[in-house]
């Protein structure tokens, strides 16, 4: 797959699989094109050549809000909440006809955000702040779940936190992509991991356990 902004070129030729229940890693450094390269997946920035199939659907002709639908699903770097709704607002956001039973699964993996339900995200922790956002991905019921940068900025005690919920979202089944700078954290929760560098996804490397 290419992607890029007008005729300029980020991504070349870039080529990767993630199977059901398996977390795979993106890694590279900053500006190397990891967001561009999920952003492209996700349909917010059109891919210029090649395919993206989910359970054997092609998605890479149809718009952002449609690969949702098939369960191509991000969790974006920073996690982008609304500071001025409450939890429980920013994780029926996306919902057509959102109710309290839609929060039942992100509870089970973030039991701590029952308490935090009212509490406006402009007053989250970054940790909490960071619960809500993969929560409100998995709410959408993702099959292949796009996690951009989920450790950045976090204590590490929080990080470990974060790396036991997304264990606990494989053993359920879903597959995850997770871009990251930070290679411990990856290797924490990745099966086996790519890198990512000026655009270009090469050197596939087992994780060590």
């Amino acid at each position: 797959m290419d992607a890029g902004y007008g005729h300029v070129k980020v991504i070349r030729d870039a080529r990767l699989s993630v199977a059901a229940g398996e977390v795979v890693g993106l890694v590279g450094r900053n500006g190397a094109g990891k967001t561009t390269f999920l952003s492209s997946l996700i349909g917010m920035l059109p891919s210029t050549r090649g395919s993206i199939r989910l359970n054997g659907q092609e998605l890479a002709d149809l718009p952002a809000h449609e690969r949702v639908r098939h369960g191509l699903v991000i969790s974006p770097s920073g996690g982008r909440l609304f500071k001025s709704l409450t939890v429980e607002e920013n994780l029926l956001l996306g919902l057509t006809q959102p109710s309290a039973a839609a929060l039942d699964p992100v509870l089970q993996v973030f039991p701590e955000l029952e308490k935090l339900r009212m509490r406006y995200a402009g007053k989250l922790s970054g940790g909490e702040r960071q619960m809500v956002a993969i929560g409100r991905a998995l709410i959408l019921k993702p099959r292949l779940l796009l996690l951009d940068e989920p450790s950045e900025g976090l204590a590490p005690l929080v990080v470990l936190r974060v790396a036991q919920a997304i264990k606990a979202l494989r053993e359920n089944g879903i597959a995850m992509l997770v871009a990251e700078q930070n290679v411990k954290f990856t290797d924490l929760i990745c099966e086996r991991w790519f890198h990512i560098d000026k655009g270009v996804i090469s050197t596939m490397a087992e994780a060590q356990k």
